[in-house]
């Protein structure tokens, strides 16, 4: 199979005594069995990852951010029957403002699409997105505070981890699809500080779904949201310090709602239906 390898390399502009800086990459690939890797260094960048194959084999993706307001998108699309690799995409930024956004997109036969974000500093932004395959896996990792990280997958027996180190953060996860039975389905929500969020839905059917959601959190005056429709869910909650609030809303049928608060002024509520 033809390998396509392409590195990009930003022009970096500078005028007169200007410090600001600002770098564009594009790569745009189709074809089989793509590699792309961009690095940039300094401030307001942008780099514009999109890779296309119909059924010819997996994609990777690369991209490092050293600076603040710089933004990054890959985009990973393949069509066809599948089976031949998954999508695999990596961002890192270092520093203050940024934005980091994943997609992936694979036929239902088409299994292990792996989206990781890494971010260090404040008010990044990173969104990840998997639509369809299945063994799918996002990570989301921040540490810093005023940070947002939103995870939505579609595919069968997927995985999502946020892991947030800091204060002000939020953390949404969507994760739906049905017969999740096989290695099951699963999102974590991990947070360590105070005054942060953490939302996760899911929904789901199938005479072998299964779908577990967990939530950690240790600070105070934390938030934590577990909503789910369908069949054999499974919610746990566990938040240590004080002033903390959690709700969890189940229906469906055979769930399970677990909610564990160490701390004073804490705030818990359950509901389950059929």
């Amino acid at each position: 199979m033809k390998k396509l390898t392409t590195l990009i390399v930003a022009i970096l502009f500078t005028g007169g005594m200007a410090i600001a800086q600002s770098n564009d990459a594009t790569v745009d690939q189709e074809g089989d069995n793509q590699v792309a890797t961009v690095t940039q260094s300094g401030a307001t960048n942008n780099a514009d990852v999109d890779q296309f194959t119909n059924n010819s084999g997996e994609q990777e993706a690369t991209v490092i951010q050293d600076g603040t307001g710089n933004m990054a998108t890959v985009s990973q699309s393949q069509t066809g029957g599948g089976n031949n690799g998954g999508n695999d995409a990596f961002i890192e930024q270092i520093g203050t403002g940024n934005i980091s956004t994943q997609t992936s997109i694979a036929p239902q036969s088409q299994s292990g699409q792996d989206l990781w974000g890494l971010q260090n500093g404040t008010s990044n932004v990173l969104t990840q997105t998997i639509s369809h395959g299945y063994t799918n896996s996002l990570t989301a990792e921040q540490s810093g505070s005023g940070n947002v990280a939103t995870q939505t997958n579609s595919g069968r027996h997927s995985h999502g981890e946020v892991y947030q180190d800091g204060s002000d953060n939020v953390a949404e996860q969507v994760l739906s699809g049905s017969n999740n039975g096989y290695s099951f389905a699963s999102i974590i929500i991990d947070q360590f500080g105070s005054e942060n969020y953490a939302s996760q839905d899911m929904t789901g059917s199938g005479s072998s779904h299964s779908i577990n959601a967990e939530i950690y959190q240790d600070g105070i005056g934390n938030d934590a949201f577990q909503t789910g429709n369908g069949r054999s869910l499974s919610s746990e909650l566990t938040q240590t310090g004080n002033d903390n609030w959690s709700t969890q809303s189940l229906s469906g049928q055979g769930h399970g709602s677990v909610v564990t608060q160490t701390g004073d002024m804490n705030t818990s509520t359950v509901t389950q239906s059929n």
